[in-house]
């Protein structure tokens, strides 16, 4: 384990970095909101596009990939929607511990991926986020949207076509995912200039995940940070290797699948929140608590998963 925790040490080294940057204002109090901007919009959306187009989307692997991600996806949402009406947890709040539960941070599963196997480790996690993100963009779109436009004033079609078409990661995995299933592949020139831009997506949107980080706003409501914390830190994982085990999938393969279980919400989730009327300061705090768990739970989860699937 102890190799495990050095090799994905620097992802969260970069995080607490970050977190350190604006806790100092530097460089500024505008700057992160516009390099948060800059990362989702432009570099993450490059470093998909450019990894999507080479991924292997086609064999045993995709499938059961697919498996795992949608059955696990599925499930913390229900446990998401029951715990909401069961606790009798406010519509706006339930919103946020909806995203908790089954967003996943896709720079944190990409650094890990990436540290752990490199250039392969990273074609594989072009695969599982091609396969995770529409999906979970439109269950995450759609439960917002229906806490909030119970008012009957928001269309809940409507929405979600624009929340979806507009959406920087749906369009570059789309976009490269056609290419490469129709045999163009990498566009010369093209392929090379997105390639560049993909290499500053990691480093600055994992400094950006550490400066979003909200410590004071732990404090918010107990349920929702539990409920969404083990859904995502527990139940996830859990049903990643309950899949691999019934499938058998091993090596490489199987431990990125347990990277992608293993990694805490999505810090966009809180830009979403805001944005369809769920809890912002709840949201900030699930993201926050699940971080800062996943410095212990992730290479935890991947040294576990490395000595029974790679055999060390």
């Amino acid at each position: 384990m102890w190799t495990i925790s050095l090799s994905i040490l620097p992802i969260f080294l970069l995080l607490i970095f970050g977190y350190v940057l604006r806790r100092n204002h530097f460089p500024g109090e505008q700057f992160w909101p516009l390099a948060d901007r800059l990362s989702y919009w432009v570099l993450f959306p490059a470093l998909l596009f450019y990894r999507t187009t080479t991924a292997p989307l086609t064999g045993e692997v995709v499938g059961t990939y697919a498996l795992a991600l949608m059955g696990a996806l599925a499930t913390c949402a229900v446990i998401a929607v029951i715990a909401t009406r069961l606790f009798k947890i406010s519509p706006q709040v339930g919103g946020s511990l909806f995203q908790g539960a089954t967003r996943h941070n896709t720079f944190i599963a990409f650094a890990a991926a990436e540290s752990l196997f490199g250039a392969d480790g990273l074609l594989l996690a072009a695969v599982a986020t091609s396969i995770l993100v529409p999906p979970t963009n439109l269950f995450c779109v759609s439960a917002l949207v229906t806490y909030q436009g119970r008012n009957g004033t928001v269309s809940l079609k409507r929405k979600l076509v624009q929340e979806l078409a507009r959406n920087p990661l749906l369009l570059a995995i789309g976009l490269g995912v056609a290419l490469n299933l129709s045999g163009i592949g990498p566009v010369p020139i093209l392929h090379e200039m997105v390639g560049i831009l993909a290499q500053a997506a990691l480093p600055v949107a994992l400094l950006c995940v550490g400066a979003g980080l909200h410590i004071r706003a732990i404090r918010a409501e107990t349920w929702s940070l539990i409920i969404s914390s083990l859904c995502k830190l527990v139940v996830f994982p859990a049903i990643m290797v309950g899949t691999i085990l019934l499938t058998g999938l091993d090596g490489m393969a199987a431990v990125v699948l347990v990277i992608y279980g293993a990694t805490p919400t999505a810090s966009s989730g809180y830009a979403l929140a805001k944005q369809l009327g769920s809890d912002a300061e709840v949201m900030a705090a699930i993201i926050t608590i699940q971080t800062l768990l996943s410095m212990i739970t992730l290479p935890l989860s991947i040294a576990v998963a490395s000595a029974y699937f790679l055999g060390g």
